[in-house]
């Protein structure tokens, strides 16, 4: 399974760390907090990358069911 995705770093309320949007070209945006530390975007990334290998876009979930992680 080959993810496409594009990581864009730009500023975000403090308590949003990431979050991933699909675009109409059907790309994955993963948006990372860029005031996070790198440690904290390591993780976030790592998050909002097991939300596309989840399939959780592709699914009826609730936002609180895809973000039982």
């Amino acid at each position: 399974l080959m993810l496409e995705y594009y990581i864009r770093y730009i500023d975000m309320p403090s308590a949003t760390k990431g979050m991933t949007i699909e675009d109409s070209d059907g790309f994955f945006n993963i948006y990372i907090n860029a005031s996070l530390s790198a440690a904290e975007q390591e993780e976030a990334i790592k998050h909002e990358i097991r939300h596309l290998e989840r399939k959780d876009f592709d699914t009826e979930k609730s936002l609180r069911e895809a973000e039982a992680l």
